[in-house]
């Protein structure tokens, strides 16, 4: 359950120690920052990376009193109860009900759009969209990676979602309908653990809606497209949920599932760490046995890593660098880290080169992006002064790796499979008229996305 905040934690003096130091070195980077790109950019350019850093040290800042209290060694989370598997059941079955609803309202959408396609075709047709990544899992599923032709640059695509496709062809002899029926199978289980994790956080009713907000949020879409977002957000939810629990190996193992799916579930181990070291702390304040805890949490975290490796060792295997996802990435998506606050810039400048051009990628594109990352933002300051600190701490790492690339076209989805980010929607929940604006306007949003994505607008 939700902890009440303690307004008193404000005036300690490890608070305030935080604080300062938070506020200092993003003024610091900044400061570099501005010396670096003097010559190159104009004054007012400077403005949207100042406003995302200083948002940034906002969610960090206002989270300092929990974050305190996690290092501390007290439990940011309430012994967990007994959760009812009938209503796990009824929410599962109430998110495949909206995750079916949601397929076939593309599917509905698509045909309208573009009559002269093959009805027989139309639910490949909807969700296999030629400019999205769908394509390139499906031929990794078949093919595997390759050393040679255009297909080499794929190995820039994580292989969980392929693996399953492949061994799902087995049967279906269809790579399709393998990836539809995965993501069926993820976004169904996504939804049950959403509501099993957060139920420790937000309580019973908030984790029930936060866990239907999860298939309704604009970048959800993309769970009824062969893509990872569904298996991406299982894991990683599970793997919160063990850690909750204290059963670090447990939680390693699913941080390292999501981890061979995404780039980003690597930072799973983020908040496993904290968690972690918080529980150890309060053994030893505890004057009780915490050796067991220290072995099982450093198995875990190494555990957590292996996703990650076997992906580098793929590449290895394949183009003889482990590293040779990150040239590809480059010369063919233009992608590289830059820090997380000078994107804005960039994605304003584009913004307002579509808005004179009417390009449809403004509305599409752009300016959705650039309200993913503000809001998200703003919400994360809102909402960290109750949820747990590692959820904060894991919405910093992963904001700031997904954001902070050079060429960056898929924030909404990316911060749409954000833990924090649902848990923070959920939050809004504590009363009936909130809810019920929530499940009036998120849907509107959904089905305007999904317009846009069945036109073949820049929706990525």
């Amino acid at each position: 359950m939700e902890q009440k905040y303690n307004k008193k934690r404000i005036l300690s003096p490890a608070v305030l120690i935080l604080r300062i130091a938070a506020a200092a070195a993003a003024l610091a980077v900044f400061t570099l920052y501005i010396i670096k790109h003097q010559s190159e950019y104009k004054p007012a350019q400077f403005i949207l990376p100042f406003v995302s850093l200083a948002l940034f040290a906002a969610v960090f800042i206002v989270s300092a009193p929990k974050l305190v209290s996690l290092i501390s060694g007290k439990s940011e989370f309430a012994e967990p109860g007994r959760i009812s598997a009938k209503r796990v059941f009824f929410v599962m079955l109430g998110a495949f009900g909206i995750h079916a609803v949601t397929m076939l309202l593309g599917i509905f959408i698509c045909s309208r759009l573009n009559p002269s396609y093959d009805a027989a075709y139309i639910w490949r047709n909807a969700w296999m969209k030629q400019n999205t990544d769908a394509g390139h899992y499906l031929t990794i599923a078949e093919n595997w990676y390759v050393k040679e032709g255009n297909d080499k640059l794929l190995i820039v695509f994580f292989p969980m979602l392929p693996v399953l496709i492949r061994a799902f062809n087995l049967l279906t002899r269809d790579s399709f309908i393998s990836a539809q029926i995965i993501n069926a199978l993820a976004t169904v289980g996504a939804s049950g653990m959403t509501y099993m994790t957060l139920n420790d956080v937000l309580g019973e009713k908030r984790a029930r809606a936060s866990a239907f907000i999860a298939l309704l949020l604009p970048g959800a879409i993309f769970m009824n497209s062969p893509m990872s977002e569904p298996l991406f957000l299982l894991f990683t939810m599970t793997a919160f949920f063990f850690m909750q629990r204290k059963r670090f190996l447990l939680s390693g193992v699913f941080v390292a599932l999501s981890g061979f799916t995404r780039s980003l579930g690597a930072i799973g181990a983020v908040p496993l760490a904290l968690i972690g070291l918080s529980h150890i702390i309060g053994l030893v304040k505890e004057k009780k046995k915490w050796g067991k805890a220290l072995v099982l949490l450093i198995a875990g975290l190494a555990v957590s890593t292996l996703g990650t490796l076997v992906y580098l060792y793929i590449n290895y295997s394949v183009h003889g660098d482990p590293f040779k996802f990150l040239e590809y990435q480059w010369s063919n998506w233009y992608q590289r880290s830059c820090p997380f606050f000078d994107t804005p810039r960039y994605v304003f400048s584009y913004a307002v080169g579509a808005y004179r051009n009417g390009e449809t990628s403004f509305r599409a594109l752009w300016l959705p992006q650039l309200i993913a990352i503000f809001g998200s933002l703003a919400f994360m300051i809102r909402s960290s002064r109750k949820l747990p600190a590692s959820y904060t701490a894991y919405f910093l790492c992963y904001f700031a790796v997904a954001v902070g690339c050079t060429w960056l076209l898929s924030s909404v989805r990316y911060l749409s499979a954000a833990v924090p980010v649902i848990a923070a929607f959920g939050l809004e929940c504590d009363k009936e008229w909130k809810t019920a604006v929530l499940f009036v306007l998120l849907p509107v949003v959904y089905i305007i996305y999904t317009v846009m994505y069945m036109k073949g607008f820049g929706v990525y």
